[in-house]
């Protein structure tokens, strides 16, 4: 199996139609708080919203000694033609010996519903299947977060179940949607892909 420290010291730069997804760096504090302290955005995820510019560049100086050691850590998500940090998206919790791992992702309220999200998971789900051998790319979701669930499904995530009270965040027991795509069901696209 490939050794998971090949990619995440080196993530290679994913190019789709509008967006380019990239290292992230220390010079994106101030976009990374633009959206980060946004309180709908961190809605629906693990982490508060960031109080300030100095948290972000904490949250990035962790990111980039995470790539350094080859440790799992997330793509900056960047639209075409423009440098500026919008989100984030990654692989974690992948278990080698299965072939598997889990994908992650979030984005700046000002870009929702325009398919950008959808267009940054189709990238990772054809990054995972074809650059890290991986069989089956999962993801889960709070059952109250129905945009991330429809961003999942046009991504070709299947629904496989309902995690009852699965996660406790910001104090309280949350049920999750755990949804998947194996490879056998992924149609790989005609163009587009993955820059050297």
């Amino acid at each position: 199996m490939r050794d998971p420290s090949e990619f995440f010291a080196h993530l290679p730069e994913i190019e789709t139609e509008r967006l380019v997804l990239r290292t992230m760096r220390l010079d994106d504090a101030e976009a990374m708080f633009a959206y980060a302290s946004d309180p709908r955005v961190a809605e629906h995820v693990d982490w508060y919203p960031h109080g300030s510019v100095e948290e972000s560049r904490r949250f990035l100086v962790a990111a980039v000694e995470r790539y350094a050691r080859g440790e799992p850590v997330g793509w900056a998500i960047t639209l075409k033609g423009e440098d500026k940090l919008v989100g984030s998206a990654g692989f974690f919790d992948w278990a080698i010996s299965h072939a598997r791992a889990e994908i992650g992702y979030s984005l700046a309220y000002w870009l929702w519903n325009r398919g950008y999200m959808t267009e940054a998971v189709r990238a990772l789900v054809r990054f995972g299947f074809e650059r890290m051998g991986l069989n089956r790319i999962e993801a889960r979701c709070k059952v109250v977060n129905l945009a991330s669930a429809r961003v999942l499904e046009k991504a070709g995530f299947r629904l496989e179940g309902v995690l009852r009270q699965h996660q406790h965040t910001k104090g309280a027991f949350e049920d999750m949607k755990l949804y998947a795509i194996l490879r056998e069901d992924w149609q790989p696209p005609e163009r587009g892909g993955i820059t050297p």
